[in-house]
């Protein structure tokens, strides 16, 4: 990987599950905490759309999206969106993600992160891309 940003800490806040047209379910889980250059941080994973017969615990993984702001301390903002995938870890209540962002300022940057189910915490690391 390349040269570290900094890293993150969130709290999950909710999730928020939506239903396709075929039956598919999409979960919207909510986070909050802190990130290394970005301040105060609030986003969503949005874990891309599933058969409802394949929610269960052989879901291994798949595609992921996160869009979020970051308050900086001198009172200016920054946004993104990116896409990646998720992989659950095996024999672990843990999820892993990886995923590139597209910041408003035209950077980019690739962050990768775990995501504790037990204690739901998300925590990881920013890289520069």
């Amino acid at each position: 990987m390349s040269e570290i940003i900094g890293t993150f800490d969130l709290e999950h806040v909710c999730n928020t599950y939506t239903t396709e047209a075929n039956n598919e379910i999409t979960n919207h889980s909510n986070w909050r905490g802190t990130a290394a250059g970005y301040g105060t941080v609030y986003g969503t994973l949005t874990f891309a759309p599933t058969p409802l017969t394949q929610m269960d615990e052989k879901l291994e993984g798949g595609e992921v999206r996160w869009t979020g702001q970051g308050f900086l301390e001198d009172g200016t903002s920054v946004t993104a969106t990116g896409a990646g995938a998720w992989n659950k870890v095996p024999d672990k209540h843990v999820w892993t993600v990886d995923y590139i962002l597209d910041l408003n300022d035209g950077s980019q940057i690739r962050s990768v992160g775990e995501i504790a189910l037990d204690t739901l915490k998300f925590t990881g690391t920013n890289y520069a891309v």
